[in-house]
């Protein structure tokens, strides 16, 4: 006969069991390498270590947005936004640290004032003299009250961070006016400066060499005739500026991408093609990946001409926003981007952009997902994100102890037959 003692005895050494099975398992997954945890084999050849992360620079202000560069010289420049994400040129505000080490320790920020943030497109290398070369995100109408023509502000980064020119009259012409809306404070909502209307949009990304030995960058913006037709301020377009002259005047030289009327394809979100990232590959063809909304697909389009003409955009398989596109020393592409989900890195191991890896998570928490990356030697590279407790919003008063942070991240790629 079972007794009440007995099934008390067989229920404890079950769990008895249990426990010791449990407790095996955590020891064996405690006493595995760590390593395991970092490694990431790619769907197609490639193995992603993931290494330690460094804080570039932290504010209980604003601080975001971030970029990051290397000078030939080894200096390492990571840049940041220190003000709200607003249509506000004369009180957008950057700084920008530097690392001698390889990215293990960053300076005090320097910051640089309005002409030059985070935003806007950078040259990916630096120039034959050294120079890291910036166009500024807010072109402003000049003269004013028409959408065509406008200033925009050229800067150029040397002796490893620590001399800045900057040309505040280049010259930018569109085929068409862009539409433009009044510039306003994030908070307040209301014009805070002399500058009355922003075109909406601005270049970004970076600037690449033409094939003729000019420059090429990408820039979104909505045209008045789409905000007309659509009634809405969204829909941007991606065109490609051309400079024949060094820089000191960019022209709108084709469309690579925009939302045709009545037929936007499924897989786009509800922006349009937006924060374009431009590369060469190795076969000579350019090769750009854009946002198309907060939830949307990424896009890409590809030119055989040297950016005369593109191939229609379509998907390149996930969603994100501010694709930052690089292409590696061994011919790789590199793409990082997050929102919705976490700060992700990716790779085209033929560098092509035809087809992408499975996605490396680098952060979880709140960030904009707004991220960058730079090569430091074959195979290491540094990604830039940043981490924003409050999200858009400025930490209130009351928590004293949260920050804003940018931080870096060291992570080795390499191909299996390598």
């Amino acid at each position: 006969m079972t007794t009440l003692h007995d099934i008390d005895s067989g229920a404890s050494r079950l769990r008895d069991l249990f426990v010791f099975l449990v407790t095996c398992l955590i020891l064996t997954i405690a006493l595995m390498p760590m390593a395991a945890f970092a490694e990431n084999e790619a769907d197609d050849g490639l193995t992603v270590n993931v290494l330690k992360t460094v804080e570039i620079s932290s504010s209980h202000r604003y601080c975001w947005f971030p970029t990051v560069h290397r000078f030939p010289t080894g200096e390492i420049m990571a840049t940041m936004q220190l003000s709200p994400d607003e249509i506000h040129p004369e009180g957008d505000f950057s700084a920008y640290c530097l690392s001698t080490d390889g990215g293990n320790t960053w300076s005090r920020r320097y910051t640089m004032g309005a002409g030059c943030s985070a935003d806007g497109p950078y040259t990916p290398f630096a120039r034959k003299d050294a120079t890291i070369w910036h166009l500024y995100s807010y072109p402003e109408p000049y003269p004013s009250g028409q959408a065509q023509r406008f200033h925009d502000t050229l800067t150029k980064f040397s002796r490893g961070g620590m001399e800045i020119l900057q040309v505040r009259d280049v010259i930018l012409n569109l085929s068409q006016p862009g539409y433009t809306a009044p510039a306003s404070l994030f908070d307040w909502e209301v014009r805070d400066a002399a500058v009355e209307t922003e075109i909406r949009g601005m270049p970004w990304g970076t600037i690449i060499d033409s094939s003729d030995g000019g420059l090429l960058s990408v820039m979104y913006l909505i045209t008045a005739d789409d905000r007309r037709y659509y009634q809405k301020d969204q829909y941007y377009r991606d065109i490609l500026l051309r400079s024949s002259d060094g820089g000191e005047t960019w022209n709108q030289y084709s469309t690579i991408a925009y939302v045709p009327r009545d037929q936007k394809p499924a897989w786009m979100g509800d922006e349009g093609p937006n924060e374009g990232s431009i590369v060469r590959l190795a076969d000579n063809r350019l090769y750009v990946v854009f946002r198309t909304g907060g939830d949307g697909g990424i896009g890409n389009a590809w030119s055989s001409d040297d950016g005369k003409t593109w191939t229609s955009p379509t998907p390149i398989g996930f969603k994100g926003v501010a694709p930052r596109l690089h292409r590696l020393s061994n011919g790789a592409l590199a793409l990082s981007t997050g929102r919705p989900g976490p700060v992700v890195l990716r790779f085209s191991v033929d560098g092509t952009g035809e087809k992408w890896s499975h996605a490396t998570e680098l952060f979880t928490g709140m960030s904009s997902r707004y991220t960058d990356l730079v090569e430091l030697e074959p195979g290491k590279l540094l990604v830039v994100y940043d981490s924003i407790p409050y999200g858009w919003h400025a930490i209130p008063y009351t928590d004293k102890k949260a920050k804003n942070t940018i931080y870096g991240v060291f992570v080795e790629v390499h191909k299996k037959q390598d």
